[in-house]
């Protein structure tokens, strides 16, 4: 039998190994409620035919298992393991548990209407919110007993043909409209002193911001939250005592079926938002150092990417305790492009643009409207589904080759930034200028440009992507770079070259089309 799917330290970054060989998730999330119609996802395995996706990302929601208090129901699990293995996708079941994007909405009606039981986290002015609190709650304890049911069915079901490959665990998780959790057990835990493990955790991170709090912590008696951070006391105190919970539901994950597990976050965009604007609790960049340490089992932490600095958020979860798996982005027009600087630059083991069975179209989920706020860029078209249907074909055929060098520097990837029409890349011995054909902007409908670029040996690149055109220099002084070779071709679904075309003469320069494209360059120096 083959491995369990894992993930594995490789070169100097990450692999996720499916079926004991390198797998890039090449995915899709569905919509929230999408899983839970039989008939609706008839039309959602056909959109994820369309876009060539390896990989499905489907929520399970708590209330669709447990309708009762130990009563469980798997028929909706059964039914989606079934749907993807009859059209070859593999499954990754999003568990929406206690917590859904700052909000207890998907936990069944026996808990919702259970405050004593179950408490709600409160504001500074003592009102109850609609999110479950863990603090003098019942809850962890409920949620373990019918996540290690979900655990166990699935392995029942599923260890054999391992359609499964993966969990989240909740979905962007903490609290919103408060900076924390206010309830009356919430502020008893609040008055205790910062965990010594944290402190020592601290004490060994490169995060600027907390060497600071340990060196005001050597000259202060007061180790309580507040005394230890300050401004930014009740964040660190939720995001802790979230970790924790959650690592709770990853160990019982490992002990019963040992499929690699994360948790998602809510980004919060700007330096300007404060706590409970976005979930405060959750993995942000500044606080994945607290994660880190309270929630050892959870395998990564994955960011949802939304906004318009994809690099610098994709740059800031790619560490060396972190792999990128981005579970859900945009499907607007810098779906496919983006994909390619994940995939290139990051080595990222899934891309996933979020609401699949919408990508390639420009209408609301729920109303089916038609999308006509201006001030929304998050839509789609069917020159965006054709883009990354195409990308997703081509690097999915390229996947053997990519995956050789995932934590390597000889691949890189780049997509074009809204006001620049040029960049510079260093790979090897080559420096590389890219051109684009095309400005992007709110005006067109151009798709922003983007491409990978592979040495795989001295001489040999490959260039795969569209809408651009590269020149190259070498670095060796008094040297210059000419062609021996340039085709142009594909390679096939069992990673072979196919030479298409042999370029010379006037057609010889790395010139993509506007479509997705690759080239096979052979050079020499002189």
């Amino acid at each position: 039998m083959n491995s369990l799917p894992g993930i594995m330290k490789r070169n100097n970054g990450f692999t996720f190994m499916v079926n004991n060989r390198p797998f890039i998730l090449l995915a899709a999330e569905t919509h929230n409620s999408a899983g839970t119609s039989r008939e609706y996802m008839v039309s959602v395995w056909k959109k994820l035919e369309e876009l060539n996706c390896n990989t499905v990302l489907v929520p399970i929601p708590w209330e669709s298992i447990e309708p009762r208090e130990d009563y469980f129901d798997f028929a909706l699990v059964e039914e989606l393991i079934n749907g993807a293995r009859k059209h070859n996708k593999k499954l990754v079941f999003l568990w929406f548990g206690t917590w859904k994007n700052g909000h207890s909405t998907y936990v069944p009606s026996w808990i919702k209407t259970d405050l004593t039981r179950f408490p709600r986290t409160e504001n500074e002015y003592g009102i109850r919110s609609r999110t479950l609190s863990m603090f003098g709650s019942g809850i962890l304890e409920t949620e373990l007993k019918s996540f290690r049911k979900l655990i166990q069915y699935i392995k029942k079901t599923d260890e054999g043909q391992q359609t499964v490959i993966a969990l989240q665990i909740e979905n962007e998780v903490g609290i919103l409209d408060a900076a924390r959790d206010f309830s009356a057990a919430a502020a008893e835990a609040f008055e205790k002193n910062v965990p010594v493990e944290l402190l020592e955790h601290f004490r060994k991170t490169e995060n600027d911001f907390f060497i600071q709090m340990i060196k005001r912590s050597e000259h202060t008696s007061d180790q309580s939250w507040q005394g230890m951070f300050g401004e930014v006391a009740g964040e660190v105190f939720m995001c802790w005592h979230y970790a924790r919970y959650l690592n709770e539901l990853a160990a019982v994950a490992k002990e019963s079926y040992a499929l690699p597990v994360f948790t998602n976050v809510w980004l919060n965009e700007t330096d300007d938002e404060k706590p409970g604007f976005y979930p405060c609790g959750g993995p942000i960049p500044e606080m994945i150092d607290v994660w880190k340490r309270g929630a050892p089992c959870l395998d990564f932490i994955a960011p949802d990417i939304y906004t318009f600095e994809f690099d610098k958020f994709a740059g800031l979860y790619t560490r060396d305790d972190n792999p990128l798996f981005i579970a859900e982005t945009r499907r607007d027009k810098w779906a496919a492009a983006n994909l390619y600087t994940a995939i290139g630059k990051y080595n990222a083991l899934c891309y996933s643009p979020f609401g699949a069975e919408s990508v390639g179209e420009n209408k609301s989920f729920i109303t089916q409207k038609m999308h006509t706020d201006s001030a929304d860029k998050n839509v789609s078209s069917e020159l965006v589904k054709e883009y990354l249907s195409q990308s997703y074909k081509l690097l999915g055929n390229m996947m053997p080759i990519i995956s050789e060098y995932y934590g390597t520097d000889k691949m890189t990837g780049f997509s074009q930034d809204e006001s620049r029409m040029s960049k510079q890349i260093k790979l090897g011995k080559y420096q590389i200028s890219i051109e684009f054909y095309h400005r992007i902007d709110d005006e067109n409908e151009f798709i922003p440009a983007a491409g990978i670029i592979m040495e795989r040996d001295e001489n040999e690149l490959i260039f795969a992507g569209y809408g651009y055109r590269a020149y190259l220099n070498t670095v060796n002084p008094g040297k210059q770079l000419d062609f021996l070779s340039l085709e142009k071709g594909f390679f096939d679904e069992e990673a072979n070259w196919v030479n298409y075309m042999d370029l010379n003469g006037d057609e010889q320069h790395i010139q993509m089309e506007e479509k997705v494209t690759i080239l096979k360059a052979v050079f020499y120096e002189f």
